[in-house]
């Protein structure tokens, strides 16, 4: 494990105990740091073992150099952020990271333990016209998952190069501008024609409790070549953490074992569920909690009935 991963993951142990204080209205701590990935956290007398699992390899080298000089140049924040920038080519984020900080700085401003915002990041996108009959939008990118909506609203064939964008917003009423944009700039071509579109691409934002003077802005963001909609490979990789997670602390010393994992997309957790499925439950059968983050967003995929809170 990189040393960068190793240090996000106190933040995401930070972030699990916040949101189980916050959904079962009781006081989660951490109480140490077993391992790099393992940390006790506890609730009054029980103990939990909490590990935690990414399902990328490695981090971006550009996001983790950006990080750094988020850090070095936003001095006032409360409590630590985690960012979820998707993931971005170099000459992107080269071109747009004076930009990147400035909106990161703005975006977390005033955010409070607990909250969660979404900052606004505008991305060009290149939308052209194929054809007079119709109404048909092909594109690629996060923005295929709205391709029908969109298309509704158009007269004739178009191609959307969508490719560098890459996170849609959680609220309809923000998806229904981008639509809108869209729409409107598809009326002002003709056949053969292209112009260049942009749109605010959104990177959630999770603020988190931390220790005194160890606040932090972290931004775990795969690099480009994690294919985290590969359902074999989705499946491989867990067979490998369930099988890891389910040999620890044997003990009776722990009241359950809760297993976290990282998923920088929002919105497919599905492949994981389907992943699970797919594999031995006497594989996990140890684990009374899995829980997932996508984007900043968790979900809780596997409960058992004995794990009392």
């Amino acid at each position: 494990m990189n040393k960068n991963q190793s240090m996000h993951n106190e933040i995401f142990a930070h972030l699990i105990t916040d949101w189980l204080s916050a959904k079962y209205f009781k006081t989660f701590k951490i109480k140490s740091n077993e391992t790099e990935i393992d940390f006790i956290i506890t609730q009054r007398e029980k103990k939990f073992l909490l590990s935690i699992y990414p399902l990328w390899d490695d981090l971006d080298d550009r996001i983790i150099e950006i990080e750094k000089n988020i850090n070095q140049s936003i001095e006032k924040y409360e409590n630590s952020n985690i960012v979820w920038i998707p993931e971005k080519n170099k000459k992107f984020l080269q071109e747009h990271e004076n930009e990147i900080i400035e909106k990161i700085g703005k975006g977390i401003k005033g955010l409070q333990y607990g909250e969660y915002r979404e900052i606004r990041m505008p991305i060009e996108i290149t939308l052209s016209k194929t054809e007079d009959t119709g109404s048909y939008v092909a594109i690629n990118g996060a923005l295929s998952k709205i391709w029908t909506k969109i298309s509704s609203g158009v007269q004739g064939v178009f191609q959307l190069d969508g490719s560098n964008y890459g996170r849609l917003p959680s609220e309809l009423a923000e998806e229904k501008i981008i639509i809108d944009r869209i729409q409107e700039a598809s009326k002002l071509l003709n056949v053969g024609e292209a112009s260049f579109v942009t749109i605010d691409e959104y990177w959630p934002v999770n603020n988190v409790t931390c220790e005194k003077n160890k606040q932090k802005i972290i931004i775990p963001t795969p690099s480009q070549n994690t294919n985290l909609n590969d359902g074999p490979l989705i499946r491989k990789k867990l067979r490998t953490i369930l099988d890891d997670a389910n040999k620890k602390n044997q003990s009776n010393e722990i009241d359950g074992k809760i297993l976290l994992l990282l998923n920088s997309k929002n919105k497919h957790e599905d492949v994981v569920i389907s992943s699970l499925k797919s594999i031995n439950p006497a594989i996990f059968e140890s684990i009374a909690l899995i829980l997932i983050v996508n984007a900043g967003m968790i979900s809780v995929i596997k409960k058992n009935d004995a794990m009392n809170f």
